[in-house]
């Protein structure tokens, strides 16, 4: 009785660990925070879970301002990443499905960014890892 017990606990646990969304990252432990002008965004599409879409970005962003990372300065113009899925599977699944972030072209905005001007920067994996700056009159 016991091992039946403690077997449909550990079931249990598996099942909840599987049907976990990505743990967001927190905007305190980002590499990187810059504010910028995104200059072009470019998309690719991609299958996702059979019939759904993900819809990969990569913003190129003219940095105004560095809050905080090494390697990046005021001028540099930097290529930001994030994902989305944009069309839902019909079977969902666990996983990541990535945030939708309201910027365009010519937007300035706040990122909050993982790894480093060397290797790339992506958005960290949070609803709020962008954030528009209103323009100054």
């Amino acid at each position: 009785m016991r091992a039946f017990v403690i077997a449909s606990v550990l079931v249990g646990l598996t099942g909840t660990i599987a049907s976990a969304e990505r743990p967001p990252e927190k905007r305190q432990d980002a590499a990187a925070v810059v504010v910028g002008k995104i200059q072009k965004i470019e998309t690719k599409e991609s299958a996702f879970g059979g019939d759904g879409v993900r819809t990969d970005y990569t913003a190129e962003v003219v940095v105004a301002s560095v809050d905080r990372g090494d390697g990046v300065k005021v001028g540099d113009t930097i290529k930001v990443k994030w994902f989305r899925v944009t069309k839902n599977p019909s079977n969902p699944f666990p996983g990541a499905y990535g945030h939708n972030y309201p910027v365009k072209k010519d937007d300035e905005a706040k990122f909050w960014l993982m790894g480093d001007a060397k290797s790339g920067f992506e958005v960290i994996y949070n609803s709020q890892g962008v954030e528009r700056v209103k323009k100054r009159e």
